[in-house]
C-alpha cells in the first residue's frame, strides 16, 4: 500500500499520464486527500494559474483517479500526535503520515520538509 498526498496526485492528474509509478502498491489516502485537491485546484483557478476549464478537467479525473480512500477509527488522534512528534504546524499533511503509520503503508509525497521529518514516523517512499 502506498498513502499518496496531493503533491504527488495533483502533478500526475495535470500530467495525464497512466498512474503506473506505484508498481503493485495500491495507492490510498485519507478522506481529506479528495477536499485539499479540489481546494488547491480551486484556488490555482481563481487566481488565473489555471484556466477554470482546466482546474474542472483536472477536478473530474481526480474523481476518477485509482485510489481508494481510506479512513481508520484513529487516524484524528494519531494525526495530531504525529503533527506534535513532526513539529508540523498543521495536521493536514500528518494526517497522510498518521495513515501510513496505522496501516504500514509507505508514504509517497514529493514534500521534501515532510518526507524528511516522517522519516522518523514511517517508511517513506523518495520523491521521483
Amino acid at each position: 500500500m502506498l498513502v499518496v498526498d496531493p503533491t504527488v496526485v495533483l502533478p500526475i492528474l495535470a500530467a495525464g499520464t497512466p498512474w503506473a509509478g506505484a508498481g503493485d502498491d495500491d495507492l490510498v489516502a485519507p478522506p481529506l486527500l479528495w477536499s485539499e485537491c479540489r481546494s488547491l485546484l480551486h484556488d490555482l483557478a481563481r487566481r488565473g494559474v489555471l484556466p477554470a476549464p482546466e482546474a474542472r478537467r483536472l477536478r473530474r479525473a481526480l474523481d476518477r483517479a485509482p485510489i481508494t480512500e481510506l479512513g481508520h477509527p484513529q487516524l484524528g488522534e494519531e494525526a495530531w500526535r504525529m503533527a506534535d512528534l513532526l513539529n508540523h504546524p498543521r495536521t493536514e499533511a500528518a494526517e497522510y503520515v498518521a495513515l501510513a503509520r496505522l496501516t504500514g503503508a509507505r508514504l509517497a509525497t514529493l514534500d521534501r520538509d515532510l518526507a524528511e521529518r516522517a522519516a522518523v514516523a514511517c517508511r517513506v517512499r523518495p520523491p521521483g
